[in-house]
């Protein structure tokens, strides 16, 4: 059982919080984090060797209920308290350091990409000068290198903050790489001398959290603040991608939310579509879940969520395993952010057209969830640049992924196909940084990554013997993505492909409500939509203004059948009323 069931069912996570201020928001977030993260009670040993109730943080589907929570504990547990851990036998003095990032006593950032460096933050300006005392003079010369996203403004007076600072590290005059350095950035209201952060305006529809520009003003540090050697290193590159190793990891943590909000949200969607009621031809009255535009999407979100459940657990015994070239596991990490991002984006927006009206508002998740995903598409590198980089290292040789288990199945031609369509043009292309391959290859890396998740994805679960029902329709879902593909390269029709899909849908609506429970995701849905009850609870937390339905229900009767209980009126005026009469 989840460490988190019992917790997400409690006023602090179950409470609306739309009228509340942006910063009573984040300030409700940041308890929330504390509680979550006080809940799995992580170890040193849990973050640095990466156990599986680290891996259970990251798939946990509270953060459907608070995507800010989300943020701030992969924050808190794998970047911040994770780096500290890589130093601690060296440098043991981190000890009491580390075991307060794992308390929550503090909230642990990290700040590594600036202003003007994004993908290419290796070329970082931010300084840290060796002082002749030993000290070190941390400084942001630009504007452009003010360190850009991480939350470390004052949201509660007595929580303080530390982070890890990365700097270009500068020894007698010479560069000695991008290092690591961690204090204190202020101590719950006031900053530390020469640190001044801007606070920036909320992200547009996600829980709002303090992301910063953060500046150092010549702030002196001790020799204890560097993390690891002074020494220059050999490869100044791979030494600087060494050191941040725990983005890679956050890749796949963070994408992992992907399967919680596929859960969270199909579970709402059918929900929703069982409960919402409509009147036929023939007068009958039947839910919406009996149409098929209902039942696609939803039925779909949960195959995906099965198969990429099963796919993620894959991915992390791969990205564990240090036989394999740190390459091929890194790459491991980016087709599973690509399939997780997407597919979680693509059910999410259809889910939330779905339900209509309803799905709009934040009270009932959907369109919140949507929006704090499109921030992890983009946080540990967006999912086109890392597609690039990945399919152009792939197209070039220099490495190769596991090959295809079912070489036959649809989506292993697929993803051979596309290989052989982009090889193809990079054959003819004077290289792969020329104008042609710019033109024909750069905007289908993305595609091509997605095919070879979709692939690793459906084989995993074949192999793990999930139900055949959700294994077909993961299948045809991922097919219809590429339709022309498969009319063009394999001769199949687009009759054919509709038919596969309603014939895969079929097989799975008897058993919605067996796959339903078993996601066991109840106890993270607050959304109103999703019952009677809820919605009557809802109803009554509303701001009213004059008489109210309940109150003048009886005088206005609904005999002309316009109303109906099944779509609740909320507030409105008499006015409005008889102008629809």
């Amino acid at each position: 059982m989840r460490p988190t069931r019992d917790l997400a069912q409690t006023p602090l996570f179950t409470q609306q919080t739309e009228h509340l201020s942006i910063v009573e928001r984040t300030r409700l977030s940041y308890e929330r984090a504390k509680i979550i993260g006080r809940a799995y009670a992580l170890t040193v040993e849990d973050v640095l060797f990466l156990s599986p109730k680290f891996w259970n943080l990251h798939t946990d589907p509270i953060a459907s209920i608070d995507g800010a929570a989300a943020t701030l504990l992969t924050l808190q547990y794998n970047l911040c308290a994770g780096t500290l851990a890589t130093y601690l036998p060296e440098q043991p003095g981190l000890a009491p350091l580390i075991q307060r990032v794992l308390d929550f006593d503090v909230s642990g950032q990290y700040c590594l990409t600036e202003l003007g460096h994004g993908l290419d933050v290796i070329h970082l300006e931010t300084t840290a000068t060796l002082l002749p005392n030993g000290d070190f003079d941390l400084h942001t010369p630009l504007e452009r290198a003010a360190k850009y996203m991480p939350p470390t403004s004052p949201v509660s007076p007595g929580f303080p903050c530390i982070s890890i600072v990365f700097a270009r590290t500068i020894v007698y005059g010479e560069d000695h790489g991008i290092k690591p350095f961690v204090f204190q950035l202020h101590d719950g209201h006031t900053m530390t001398s020469g640190v001044s952060v801007k606070l920036l305006p909320p992200r547009g529809g996600s829980k709002p959290i303090n992301h910063s520009l953060t500046y150092f003003n010549h702030v002196r540090l001790p020799p204890t603040a560097l993390l690891g050697s002074i020494h220059k290193p050999r490869d100044p590159r791979a030494s600087f991608f060494a050191k941040i190793y725990r983005v890679a990891v956050g890749t796949i943590a963070l994408s992992s939310l992907g399967i919680a909000s596929l859960q969270v949200s199909a579970y709402i969607a059918a929900r929703y579509s069982l409960r919402r009621h409509v009147v036929d031809a023939n007068g009958v009255s039947k839910p919406i879940i009996s149409f098929q535009t209902q039942k696609q999407p939803i039925l779909t979100a949960i195959a995906q969520s099965f198969v990429l459940h099963e796919m993620h657990k894959q991915a992390v015994t791969w990205f564990m395993d240090s036989s394999l070239d740190s390459r091929v596991r890194h790459a491991v990490a980016t087709v599973h952010k690509v399939a997780m991002v997407q597919t979680a984006q693509r059910a999410n927006f259809a889910l939330g057209d779905r339900c209509g009206a309803q799905g709009l508002f934040a009270v009932n998740q959907l369109p919140v969830m949507h929006s704090e995903m499109r921030g992890i598409a983009i946080a540990e590198g967006d999912l086109l640049g890392i597609s690039i980089r990945l399919a152009s290292e792939l197209l070039l040789g220099r490495y190769a992924l596991e090959s295809p288990r079912y070489p036959d199945s649809p989506l292993a031609k697929h993803e051979e196909g596309m290989f052989a369509e982009l090889r193809a043009v990079l054959a003819l292309a004077p290289s792969h940084r020329s104008a042609s391959y710019d033109r024909e290859v750069l905007p289908r890396s993305l595609p091509l990554i997605q095919a070879i998740g979709h692939r690793i994805a459906y084989e995993v679960a074949r192999d793990a013997q999930l139900d055949a029902p959700l294994l077909a329709l993961f299948e045809i879902a991922s097919m219809l993505q590429d339709e022309a593909w498969y009319v063009e390269q394999l001769g199949v029709t687009r009759a054919e492909l509709r038919e596969r899909e309603a014939s895969a849908i079929e097989a799975v609506f008897p058993r919605l409500e067996e796959y339903l429970a078993r996601m066991d995701v109840a106890p993270y849905v607050i959304a109103p939509i999703v019952s009677e009850e809820r919605w009557e609870r809802f109803l009554g937390t509303l701001q009213a203004f004059g008489e109210t339905y309940s109150a003048w229900n009886a005088d206005v009767g609904i005999a002309s059948g316009f109303l109906s209980n099944d779509v609740p009126m909320q507030m409105v005026s008499h006015r409005s009323v008889r102008s629809m009469l």
